[in-house]
């Protein structure tokens, strides 16, 4: 769909847009999913439309469209990356972060993709993948919430990150998921089952 030549120079190595090249060993058995959902968002309004549904934002980003190009550049500036531009971000926490809950770690996000609306508007997706019978650990559900706020706040300095004016928060979850809890702390809670039917390629 897009040209990486355009997109990042000719002559250039460059990061991956997806996992296709096998440079990335981070989260293995989680690429699969999350690679699934990525090309859904970078391809499909439907996909798109369906991880809003439900949520206060799910009008004002109909029809909404990635910008994917810009966050591709913005995330990789000196192209190094081995991971998709879309996976794994992580910075330092603030030191007056409201994210973390006692005994608990700072943690990365699995992916964050941004969508535009006709207003100029941008929304940050943030996405959580848990396979069946994978539990979140101490504190991961509590920090997405406060985290997805600060950053959308700019309280301290991420070049990386794309500036935003709102957030979502997913989980992608199955078997052994305590749901009632996971919906006090994300926007959506998606099961597999149901991100199957949404997703091409969603592994089953």
């Amino acid at each position: 769909m897009f040209n990486k030549k355009v997109l990042l120079g000719a002559g250039k190595d460059w990061m991956p847009e997806f996992y296709d090249q096998g440079t990335c060993r981070y989260q293995l058995a989680a690429q699969p999913y999350l690679a699934s959902i990525a090309r859904g968002i970078r391809d499909e309004a439907a996909s798109r439309a369906f991880l809003l549904e439900g949520t206060e934002y799910a009008e004002a980003y109909a029809g909404a469209e990635p910008p994917w190009r810009e966050q591709w550049k913005r995330r990789d500036p000196t192209d190094s990356l081995k991971c998709p531009f879309w996976s794994n971000y992580w910075y330092e926490p603030c030191r007056s972060c409201d994210c973390r809950i006692d005994n608990s770690v700072s943690m990365e996000i699995d992916a964050i993709f941004f969508l535009r609306n006709v207003e100029g508007k941008t929304m940050a997706l943030h996405v959580e993948m848990k396979r069946d019978r994978e539990l979140l650990s101490i504190g991961q559900a509590e920090a997405y919430q406060p985290r997805a706020a600060c950053f959308r706040d700019q309280r301290r300095v991420r070049k990386t990150l794309l500036t935003h004016d709102h957030f979502v928060t997913i989980l992608f979850c199955g078997i052994g998921t305590d749901i009632p809890l996971v919906k006090r702390y994300f926007d959506r809670v998606i099961l597999h089952d149901t991100a199957r039917s949404v997703f091409a390629g969603y592994p089953s």
